[in-house]
């Protein structure tokens, strides 16, 4: 299965492939005549195209498939109605087809099903599960690499009183709000995700303390704009770690960073407070 870093195959060179399959299906069910049947075997390239590419890739090869089985059907059987094969190919194209179909909508209905498994519903962030899978590899490759490693704890201030004054569907669109700005704060490869009822994580891989605090200060800066533009009382406290020695475990992260946080919370609110751990790794 292919893992993010590696260099997947084209997905023309999985179609090849596919296809190459189905012709040596139908030269093994020419050589080999009518007597054994290879029907079932067309479904392996078909459901690798499908699977690899997309319906419309499964769908050609499907097509592919059931003339080739044609082709050998002509060459090796005998039938005392010349219109039999090209019937017994439409109906395996249907069947082909039809399994196409099925199996493409079962890998999209699987896919859905992992995202909102990895996904708080609420504001689209990524749920605790997910931070915490993301947390371990990113603690496992800052060790392999020595690559320093930022994690922030944000909790909003304030926030029940939006509830309160507002409503909750008010509150939920500030929650909403706030990690689609976070998200546009970030790089792809970072990770922001919901921990709490008004608490959020920011993981960022391979980010040392200076990055960081560039980072989360225009992030800040930008939460703090949105809350002042919707004439709201939130605003942020967070903690930050920079960790250029790699935390134990991900509980011991997140520990440390939303010590910090509450830190932050017990000496007044809004703001941000930073730490590092270890020392950067000499570049040479």
């Amino acid at each position: 299965m292919w893992q993010p870093g590696q260099h997947p195959l084209p997905q023309w060179l999985k179609f090849l492939g596919a296809v190459l399959l189905a012709g040596f299906l139908g030269l093994t069910d020419y050589l080999t005549g009518p007597e054994l049947s290879f029907s079932i075997f067309y479904l392996i390239p078909i459901s690798v195209a499908t699977l690899s590419c997309g319906f419309l890739c499964g769908a050609a090869v499907s097509l592919i498939s059931a003339m080739v089985w044609l082709i050998a059907d002509l060459h090796t059987a005998t039938y005392l109605q010349p219109l039999v094969p090209f019937w017994n190919a439409f109906v395996r194209l249907g069947y082909f087809e039809l399994h196409t179909y099925l199996l493409s909508r079962l890998f999209q209905e699987l896919g859905r099903e992992r995202i909102v498994s990895r996904q708080d519903p609420l504001t689209t962030a990524a749920n605790s599960l997910h931070f915490r899978d993301r947390a371990a590899k990113a603690i496992e490759r800052s060790t392999v690499k020595g690559e320093p490693l930022t994690l922030a704890y944000v909790d909003l201030d304030n926030f029940k009183m939006v509830n309160d004054r507002f409503g909750h569907p008010a509150g939920d669109e500030v929650l909403r709000t706030v990690v689609l700005l976070m998200q546009r704060s970030v790089r792809d490869r970072d990770l922001v995700a919901r921990v709490g009822g008004d608490e959020f994580v920011v993981l960022l891989p391979n980010t040392g303390d200076d990055e960081a605090r560039t980072c989360l200060n225009r992030m800040r800066d930008a939460l703090d704009a949105a809350m002042c533009e919707g004439n709201l009382p939130v605003t942020f406290s967070i903690g930050a770690t920079t960790f250029h020695t790699p935390p134990t475990s991900v509980e011991a992260m997140i520990r440390r960073t939303d010590d910090l946080m509450y830190e932050v919370k017990n000496g007044g609110k809004n703001a941000i407070r930073f730490s590092v751990v270890g020392h950067p790794l000499p570049r040479g």
